[in-house]
């Protein structure tokens, strides 16, 4: 199935709607949560990570089966219910009131679809099958997730904090490319790790002053 990858934004206090409260609704339910969303399950059977969520305040819980009208207001939908009749009528109340929606390995009934995710701050990593296997986008992610160390969430954090002084030293995006590029390519994820962003921020500086003089002496 063609898809279109984006990344959804502000989603903080949005009303989101998960029907169902399974496993599978509760993995649904705590990348919801790590987005900011506000989000509410209904169903009769809800697990126990989900009444715990629901015990914390993160999560408001229903416990009933779906009705005509839980979607109102909503902006997002998920329907993993087991029940195929269930899932389909939250999909036709979806569409009537312009509520986007996911169904659970029904990429057909879906608007979209919800990839396997790496996060580490501010990176994201999505992997997505198009909804052929989500198991396969699974087992990707898990081969992956090792290289992809916690100490990237610092980089980029100092990555955007030096953006400002990149954007106004080089004007050039080709040389301001070039610098990033150096930055990344540097030993600074190491730096990161072992001796602190403290030490990390000031050698990503000087890669910058280090650069900067290296692209005067050549102009002149």
């Amino acid at each position: 199935m063609d898809t279109y990858p984006i990344g959804l934004i502000g989603l903080e206090n949005r009303r989101v709607v998960v029907i169902g409260g399974g496993s599978v609704a509760a993995r649904k339910v705590s990348g919801l949560l790590d987005a900011g969303a506000r989000v509410e399950v209904i169903s009769p059977y809800i697990c126990e990570k989900i009444r715990t969520l629901a015990g914390s305040g993160s999560v408001l819980m229903i416990e009933r089966a779906y009705q005509p009208g839980d979607l109102t207001g909503a902006f997002l939908a998920i329907a993993a219910t087991d029940d195929p009749a269930a899932n389909h009528a939250v999909w036709e109340e979806a569409n009537i009131a312009n509520c986007q929606i996911n169904v659970v390995d029904d990429p057909k009934h879906s608007t979209f679809i919800l990839p396997a995710v790496i996060r580490r701050g501010d990176v994201t990593i999505s992997i997505s099958t198009g909804g052929a296997s989500p198991a396969l986008a699974r087992r990707l992610r898990e081969k992956l997730e090792p290289a992809i160390v916690p100490e990237y969430a610092e980089l980029a954090q100092i990555l955007a904090e030096l953006r400002p002084d990149l954007i106004k030293e080089f004007p050039s995006e080709q040389e301001r490319l070039s610098v990033v590029s150096r930055i990344i390519d540097s030993d600074l994820l190491r730096m990161i790790g072992q001796e602190g962003s403290a030490s990390a921020r000031e050698y990503a500086r000087k890669l910058i002053s280090d650069r900067n003089d290296s692209i005067v002496e050549d102009r002149t």
